[in-house]
């Protein structure tokens, strides 16, 4: 026996390790070892085993293991030397995962071992489960990923009806089209990231990645990383395989500087040589790599004027206003504001399952006479704030509107004034022809433009004496 153990250690030499080992081997509780001879009779069995069939030491000695565990293949394998592994076999009314194993000496099959995984099936069916759920995770985050680097949002998602409006979607559609960097100007919340999703949905890298980078939002002391990447150690605290900028990331397609007027001078400096050379230098690199991506860049003051004050770089201005887009504000777009309050409205009934139906004469009045320093973004923001206060209202009064509407405007009786019925009109007016040239003369396109139904058109069209 010696002879054989020192056989099978080969180099290795007997230690008390290796004899704990083997002991281990033989005790183990997680799996059962049972060996049978060519005939499928038990030689051996250990310990845990026999706890598990209720037999005292060396109680399965002699036993065929078809009398212990039915259905089993250990004797066929002890016979034809073919081994099965990972099977699942049923032992005292619970699915347990067996791996059977043919013993072979000087070329002849002399019995067969079993082992057996004290765990049930369900165990492993939970981790199984476990794996999974975590492959469905992985997955969503690369969805999720690939989400966030591609542009969600169309030419379609830019509803208006204005003269103004429309002219901005018409050069933006030109400027798609091109390769040129693009500048987005305008106020807060008049729709800058939702013209770049529409150019680079509408132009030629539409397939490739749409790459967003709020400038205000990054460190200082991250920015040149942030930007161009870093490579491995570059500094304390660095990811070990080093990381790939957002100008590398939008390879093929897209990079949107929004606030891009927030960038520190010395970054400027950087971001002039990219834009030029079409090259970037990760940090802690030496050397410089080709990067193929266009460039719009949004910002909501007045780069010339900083310019002017020498917080910006006059060259980079240049390089980056190659096609400049203004985005009128909405107090500048009136007809706008009734027709995207009432699109809103709906959006909103939808999400929050509300009813509420329109607007209240002196509500249209109001909105109308507001100036909207936060431009769509705060018309949204004011619409859902009166849908909550109103509901279950099935019309928003002016008591809904939030205080902040109400309290730019004169007095209620004012409100209510024949002056401002006649600002009501111009308006609408104005609406009715904007839509009729957008939709060259088409009544039916004009009236789904407006949201309201053809017969009222008609009477409108009488009404201001529009042919």
């Amino acid at each position: 026996l010696f002879e054989t153990v020192k056989e099978s250690l080969g180099p290795y030499a007997l230690s008390p390790l290796i004899l704990e080992f083997i002991r281990f081997t033989l005790k183990n509780r997680y799996e059962g070892v049972i060996l049978v001879d060519p005939e499928g009779r038990i030689a051996f069995m250990d310990k845990p085993s026999e706890k598990f069939f209720g037999l005292p030491r060396g109680g399965a000695k002699g036993k065929h293991i078809s009398e212990l565990v039915p259905g089993t293949n250990l004797h066929k394998v002890a016979r034809t030397g073919v081994p099965e592994i990972g099977q699942v076999q049923e032992v005292k009314g619970h699915k347990k995962i067996v791996t059977r194993l043919p013993i072979i000496r000087n070329g002849e099959i002399i019995g067969a071992v079993g082992k057996v995984m004290f765990h049930d099936l369900q165990e492993i069916e939970k981790l199984r489960n476990k794996v999974r759920r975590l492959q469905s995770q992985i997955e969503q985050f690369r969805k999720s990923l690939e989400l966030n680097l591609s542009a969600q949002y169309t030419f379609d998602n830019i509803i208006g009806i204005s003269a103004k409006i429309e002219k901005a979607k018409k050069i933006a559609m030109r400027a798609a089209v091109t390769d040129e960097n693009i500048l987005l100007i305008g106020e807060s919340g008049t729709g800058k990231e939702l013209f770049a999703h529409a150019i680079h949905n509408f132009s030629l890298r539409a397939k490739g990645p749409f790459v967003k980078v709020n400038c205000a939002a990054i460190p200082f002391e991250l920015a040149e990383s942030e930007l161009f990447g870093y490579e491995k150690g570059a500094f304390t605290g660095a990811r070990i395989g080093g990381k790939k900028g957002k100008f590398k990331l939008a390879e093929g397609g897209t990079i949107f500087l929004d606030e891009v007027g927030s960038l520190p001078l010395s970054l400027q400096a950087k971001l002039l040589r990219v834009l030029q050379d079409k090259e970037i230098q990760p940090l802690g690199s030496n050397r410089s790599e080709r990067v193929d991506f266009r460039l719009i860049a949004a910002t909501n003051t007045k780069l010339d004027d900083l310019v002017q004050r020498g917080t910006f770089r006059a060259d980079l201005y240049y390089r980056l206003s190659v096609i400049p887009l203004e985005i009128p504000p909405l107090r500048e777009r009136k007809e706008d504001i009734v027709f995207l309050a009432e699109k809103f409205l709906e959006n909103i009934n939808e999400r929050m399952k509300t009813n509420v139906i329109g607007f209240s004469t002196e509500v249209i009045e109001s909105l109308l006479k507001y100036h909207w320093p936060g431009n769509v973004r705060e018309l949204i923001n004011v619409i859902e704030q009166a849908v909550l206060n109103a509901h279950p209202k099935k019309i928003i009064d002016l008591e809904n509107l939030p205080t902040n509407i109400l309290g730019t405007n004169e007095s209620l009786a004012d409100i209510q004034s024949n002056s401002l019925k006649k600002v009501i009109s111009m308006t609408e007016k104005q609406a009715i022809e904007n839509a009729l040239k957008i939709s060259k003369g088409n009544k039916a396109r004009a009236a789904k433009l407006l949201g309201i139904h053809r017969a009222s058109l008609y009477i409108k069209l009488k009404k201001y004496n529009i042919t």
